[in-house]
């Protein structure tokens, strides 16, 4: 039965693509059951054409439910790690890294915090845990290791 001139199968071929459509244009790959269904009935749809299934729609729509369970199955684990997958924090670039100035108190890794005004921003002074100094006297010059939100790591120059 022929539906607008078009075929079962080439019908199931549209509504495959159109389904992978909604999901990477509209939705951006966040769901793994329009990406199976439409992989499934693109697949369906072609082995119907070829001959190979029966272009009945009882056979089309189970074929491709049938299909899409085994495609959820196989893509499940290497989809789930693509989303798990991390960005390093450690690549994190910033103009204030090397910049280097003189401290108007001294610097410890106990004591009070010591602030610094830079670029009309109060910044919090915090002594590089890798450091070996305990404590910087007033009037060392240090250099900027690490940003953080308002904060500036510092170690002696």
């Amino acid at each position: 039965m022929d539906v607008f001139g078009i075929s079962p199968a080439q019908l199931t071929i549209i509504v495959g693509l159109i389904l992978l459509s909604v999901e990477t244009l509209i939705l951006g790959l966040s769901t793994i059951v329009l990406l199976a269904v439409g992989v499934a009935a693109v697949i369906v749809g072609s082995l119907a054409w070829a001959g190979i299934l029966p272009e009945t729609f009882l056979s089309l729509v189970s074929a491709t439910g049938i299909s899409a369970g085994l495609i959820t199955v196989l893509l499940w684990k290497p989809l789930k790690r693509l989303q798990q997958s991390k960005v390093e924090s450690s690549n994190v670039h910033s103009d204030f890294m090397g910049l280097t100035f003189t401290l108007n108190s001294a610097l410890s890794a106990q004591d009070n915090p010591v602030y610094v005004k830079h670029s009309g921003v109060q910044w919090q002074l915090l002594l590089d845990p890798t450091s070996t100094e305990q404590e910087l006297p007033a009037g060392s010059t240090v250099k900027v290791v690490s940003v953080a939100v308002g904060k500036f790591t510092v170690k002696a120059c």
